[in-house]
């Protein structure tokens, strides 16, 4: 959810509604950085832990209060901001309570994939990985649908509390803010994992041996390569569909609707499928199937852009989008967990996963100049080929006709294939 939050959701709705430029937004989501640079302190969640409740939820529940803390701070800020003059100042101040919201988000999900690296048996990595797509997809949902729903006015007017322009956006970050604090029992009733690694002895161990061991396999470069490269078509196109609806016309009411039902089922829908084809039919197979999914899913924004954000053009992409998110998603989710390690869970994926997340942070910047100077149906369609790069990348760590990708199995596992 931090991440809906800061991206796709309120708080850039909340910046185009007062009127701050696409590219200000655009640079403004540089604040993501904590998602791209997490590997840096991985380590420390890797080699310190409170005792209770364990090793790995003690830093979730950590990381959940302090986000409760920090999500407050935007509701401040969207408290000061609306009804005054927008200074530049005021874009530094939300520039850096996002960069600490981030920061939050990103060590919260650095403690929940190593849990999920320790937890599941491989059996189960495609179904759950599936499954923590959909209900990630389920938060950032509820960020970019419910939550920029509840702040129209008319939604407000309805249910009987009067309010009046953009004033009901304090409170939609207040809630937010104590969905944090919602999801704390769900995180001590979890069960622990049935054979926890032990921590590493040193720090210096913790920072040097997984990388070690991962930049000494023979195609690390080109994973990390793909990593960033996948789905980097589908994150320029969503890194402005919000500010098109916006800039269309659409009343904030029913994008937060259309993206909570359509959306919803898109997504939900994608990961399913996408979690419970990949032990069928192959993760390689699964890449290759995802990933031209999600470029053609590009071409449908372009085709709303072209005509008009007309209803019946924009409904199709956002479920389209929505859906091909969730396979491709899925596929990535189980080829990193298949690179990981167990006893260096929270350094190796939170390094696969910066490089994951690099690629959505180089695409903000660039698409919102891309969709200031070049309009929405120009950069629309030249997504489509920006998803061809982490294809060509595909076929050499997993060729076409090729079943699985053998290069991200373990030593032991490939010497028994």
């Amino acid at each position: 959810m931090p991440y809906g939050i800061l991206i796709t959701g309120p708080l850039i709705a909340f910046l185009r509604s007062i009127n701050v430029s696409l590219m200000d937004i655009g640079f403004i989501s540089l604040a993501t950085t904590p998602w791209t640079l997490k590997f840096l302190w991985s380590p420390l969640v890797d080699r310190f832990a409170l005792k209770w409740p364990d090793r790995r939820r003690s830093w979730v529940l950590i990381s959940q209060l302090f986000l409760a803390v920090t999500v407050g701070g935007l509701a401040l800020f969207a408290f000061r901001a609306i009804g005054g003059r927008l200074e530049t100042w005021h874009l530094w101040l939300v520039g850096v309570l996002a960069l600490i919201v981030a920061f939050g988000g990103a060590t919260q999900d650095i403690a929940l994939d190593a849990y999920a690296v320790e937890y599941l048996r491989k059996e189960e990595q495609g179904p759950v990985s599936g499954d923590r797509v959909m209900y990630w997809r389920v938060g950032w949902l509820l960020c970019s649908g419910a939550a920029i729903a509840l702040s129209d006015p008319l939604v407000w007017n309805k249910l009987g509390f009067p309010a009046e322009g953009n004033s009901p956006w304090p409170w939609v970050f207040v809630g937010l803010s104590l969905a944090f604090l919602a999801v704390v029992p769900i995180t001590l009733a979890a069960d622990p994992p049935e054979r926890p690694a032990e921590p590493p002895r040193t720090l210096a161990s913790a920072v040097v041996d997984p990388l070690r061991e991962y930049f000494g396999r023979p195609m690390a470069i080109a994973f990390a390569a793909f990593l960033i490269l996948y789905k980097f078509g589908d994150n320029s196109s969503a890194s402005v569909w919000i500010q098109f609806l916006i800039d269309h016309g659409m009343p904030r009411v029913e994008i937060g609707i259309v993206n909570k039902t359509l959306g919803m089922v898109g997504a939900v829908g994608g990961a399913m499928l996408g979690g419970r084809s990949i032990n069928r039919i192959g993760l390689g197979r699964a890449l290759w199937i995802f990933g031209l999914v999600q470029g053609v899913s590009s071409a449908l924004f372009g085709l709303a852009s072209v005509a008009g954000g007309a209803r019946w053009a924009v409904y199709l992409a956002i479920a389209g989008e929505n859906f091909s998110a969730g396979l491709g998603t899925a596929a990535q989710g189980v080829l990193i967990l298949r690179l990981c390690q167990k006893r260096f869970a929270a350094t190796q994926f939170a390094l696969l996963s910066s490089l994951f997340a690099l690629g959505r942070l180089i695409s903000g910047p660039l698409a919102g100049v891309s969709a200031q100077y070049l309009g929405y149906t120009t950069h629309f369609f030249l997504s489509v080929v920006a998803a061809v790069p982490g294809l060509l990348i595909l076929q050499k760590i997993a060729p076409f006709q090729q079943r699985e990708v053998l290069a991200a199995m373990p030593e032991s596992h490939q010497a028994k294939a």
